[in-house]
């Protein structure tokens, strides 16, 4: 006779270990003390449970990636997160994290080689998802920046606010997001290699994305890491010689405190 715990153990672990399998993958142990009522038998009792727990999975990732699943459409969905929970079942007490390996998983799935963009399109879904739940931060304003003596600005240390993350990416994928936002399988558009940088940020309950290149993505990089103004600018100096660095960075630092993404600096 099995103990609660273990009972509870096993059956966690024959619904759990790989999802949608079917009562063939059950622990016999288990099924041994389902009692029989009815027309079910004891395994198909316990499948009632399984699949009800496959299905709560495949429903979690078709919200947290709708674009790829509207892509893929309802078939071929079902079978491409059946063959992801088979090699990466849920181990994280929150399904928010059930998805952290899918943008890699596609990347490397047989079963979409046709559509060589779908794991950029994950990773700007789940980049999208991060941003989301990100903390927030107090912004830097216009007027925050009045109040800095110039002699202070080469030492001025600016910072990102916590919900911003760049995304790289061979391909179009705004574009494709942008194509996909229907839930009936899109008609995308001739899609080709092309290397693309996403700002993605949240203002307020918002998340926001654009095409940024090189240097902005080199800037953010240089203030990412706690550079000082002066360093931001020698840094991006050699990448721009046409304009002066302090005044390309002025620039953006305009568009970045439009946009949100700075937080207040001490």
């Amino acid at each position: 006779m099995l103990s609660l715990r273990e009972l509870q153990e096993r059956f966690f672990a024959s619904i759990a270990r790989t999802p949608g399998a079917g009562p063939g993958s059950f622990d016999p142990a288990l099924v041994g003390c389902v009692a029989e009522r009815g027309p079910l038998g004891a395994a198909a009792r316990v499948d009632i449970y399984a699949q009800m727990y496959y299905a709560r999975l495949f429903d979690v990732l078709k919200e947290d990636f709708p674009r790829v699943a509207a892509i893929l459409g309802d078939d071929r969905a079902h079978a491409i997160i059946s063959a992801y929970l088979a090699q990466h079942p849920s181990t994280h007490p929150s399904l928010r994290q059930l998805g952290r390996c899918f943008p890699g998983f596609l990347q490397n799935c047989q079963e979409a080689a046709d559509l060589p963009f779908l794991g950029d399109l994950a990773m700007l879904e789940w980049t999208r998802l991060e941003v989301f739940d990100a903390p927030d931060a107090e912004l830097l304003r216009v007027e925050h920046l009045q109040s800095i003596a110039p002699e202070k600005w080469p030492g001025l240390t600016l910072r990102l606010i916590p919900a911003l993350q760049v995304v790289h990416s061979e391909w179009p994928v705004h574009e494709i997001w942008k194509a996909a936002e229907t839930e009936d399988a899109p008609a995308l558009p001739e899609i080709h290699p092309e290397k693309t940088i996403l700002r993605v940020w949240r203002k307020g309950f918002s998340v926001y994305h654009t095409k940024i290149d090189a240097l902005e993505s080199a800037a953010l990089a240089h203030v990412g890491t706690g550079e000082s103004f002066a360093a931001v600018c020698g840094a991006l100096e050699s990448l721009r010689p046409a304009e002066e660095p302090a005044v390309f960075i002025g620039r953006l630092l305009l568009r970045w405190i439009e946009d949100g993404v700075l937080a207040r600096c001490s």
